[in-house]
């Protein structure tokens, strides 16, 4: 779903109660959207989105390099492909406002995936099919078994313990 990093990063800030809710906003900004198609089992994926995920907090009182340890931490443990996918590194501007408060805007550049599953009261007619926007599951097998001479130790079955 597009923006669902956006909104996820957001609340991890909101959460942190580095200002009044009042004080902290978030948007998305220069979106592109291309279309693809790839079959993942129990949906589908129709595109790929890009966009940059502005956050700006306003009138900050503290240290900023808090505000930039949450930003980075959370990249690092939530968006882990960032390096695989060569997305741009997080911009973060801090603006003094007083002698004791800042604002911060933040910029983030994203990519998420927009895949379908199928649902029969889905909104989105395609292929003839109804679907919505979700998640696609994916199925774990829980065992795996390799060839077909069950007297060979590699031809045994492999239980999943999940």
């Amino acid at each position: 779903m597009a923006g669902r990093k956006l909104q996820a990063i957001f609340s991890h800030l909101r959460s942190a109660n580095l200002v009044a809710d009042t004080k902290i906003e978030s948007f998305m900004d220069d979106v592109k959207v291309e279309a693809c198609s790839k079959d993942l089992g129990n949906g589908i994926r129709v595109s790929r989105v890009e966009y940059r995920a502005e956050i700006i907090i306003e009138e900050f009182i503290g240290d900023s390099a808090f505000v930039f340890a949450l930003v980075t931490t959370w990249l690092m443990e939530h968006d882990s492909e960032r390096h695989h996918d060569r997305v741009a590194e997080p911009t973060i501007e801090v603006t003094p406002v007083d002698k004791k408060s800042v604002d911060i805007e933040i910029s983030i550049p994203f990519f998420e995936s927009v895949d379908l599953v199928p649902d029969d009261n889905g909104p989105i007619n395609y292929l003839g099919e109804n679907w919505a926007v979700a998640v696609v599951p994916i199925d774990e097998p829980n065992q795996v078994a390799v060839g077909d001479n069950k007297d060979l130790p590699t031809d045994a079955p492999y239980p999943n313990a999940n």
